[in-house]
């Protein structure tokens, strides 16, 4: 099996009909996915990116598909311009470089600044969220995959991170119901990790990328994820206009309970990550994203209004974090 910069380049050179040695390849990005994306610094090859995949997740081979018909039905992602299939669950491709400007990149830019770019970030969204996809999509959200995300939440953070002993989620009844209401609302195709590392801006456009784990679920559990992103840190304020922004785009503002519950889910689950790869994979700075997020979740879950359905999760949650 060829390494991630051989099969790249390989690629590159077949693509492109010039030399491309694995030796210029520069690795901008890796992880536990076993995915790696990488430029090459040979003058032939600028303005394209090489992305190797293994399987170490099933989400990884579904990315060109996914690439393919989100491309084809208008969707703002990088072009798809090569690909090759290596066997045994890996594989590699070559796609438009859109540079380095992501959404994280504006974090400190004066609010109109931010506000533009997530203007245009929730138009690109959008079109995603009214498809019929005739591609696979990963397996949709189920109360089963609601409740991982809640003991993923309690293993790493509740347990690891603040000492709570491990079974004290899965005791609660309140978790439950709340994954099973949202399992039983009807689903949409969502990008499942729309955060602002995952939005790239050029040429005045917002584009998405990492969505092979696109799957059936609530277009509010994106939304949330955009609006109460621990990496961008908003203030409440500035999440409440784009939460009316979003609103105005769609003609009717997001049924409250529902955007709460996924915001709450949403949270959970990056909460329980950054503690998994602080501690587990000793990456020290997602420890530090912590106290963001469990700031996010609380102001969450002091917004669920009386009443709602997912209150009794709102305000067992705001007793233990």
């Amino acid at each position: 099996m060829p390494s991630p910069a051989q099969a790249i380049a390989a690629l590159m050179q077949q693509h492109l009909g010039c030399k491309v040695l694995p030796d210029s390849m520069q690795l901008i990005a890796t992880g536990a996915s076993g995915r790696s994306i990488m430029r090459s610094s040979s003058p032939c090859a600028q303005g394209i990116l090489g992305i190797y995949w293994t399987a170490n997740r099933a989400d990884n081979a579904s990315f060109v598909p996914a690439a393919k018909g989100l491309a084809a039905a208008g969707v703002q992602v990088p072009q798809l311009l090569a690909e090759i299939d290596l066997g045994q669950g890996c594989g590699a491709c070559l796609v438009q470089d859109l540079g380095t400007q992501d959404l994280l990149s504006l974090k400190d830019a004066p609010w109109p600044i931010r506000k533009t770019a997530y203007a245009k970030a929730l138009r690109a969204l959008i079109p995603l969220h009214n498809l019929r996809p005739d591609w696979p999509l990963q397996p949709a959200f189920n109360a089963d995959m609601y409740r991982w995300e809640q003991e993923y939440f309690a293993e790493h953070l509740l347990t690891r991170h603040l000492g709570y002993p491990a079974d004290l989620l899965k005791n609660e009844p309140a978790m439950q119901r709340m994954a099973n209401n949202l399992a039983s609302l009807p689903g949409v195709p969502i990008h499942r990790d729309f955060q602002s590392q995952n939005i790239m801006l050029q040429g005045g456009l917002a584009y998405l990328i990492d969505f092979q784990g696109m799957r059936l679920g609530l277009a509010e559990y994106d939304i949330a994820s955009l609006i109460y992103d621990p990496y961008m840190n908003l203030s409440e304020e500035e999440s409440n206009e784009l939460f009316g922004l979003y609103a105005e785009m769609k003609g009717a503002a997001p049924d409250e309970h529902i955007f709460c519950a996924c915001a709450m889910q949403r949270l959970m689950q990056a909460l329980g990550a950054y503690a998994n790869i602080g501690y587990n994979q000793h990456k020290e700075w997602y420890l530090s994203l912590i106290p963001t997020g469990l700031s996010k979740l609380r102001q969450i879950a002091a917004r669920v209004p009386v009443g709602s359905p997912v209150a009794d999760v709102a305000r067992w949650l705001e007793s233990v974090i």
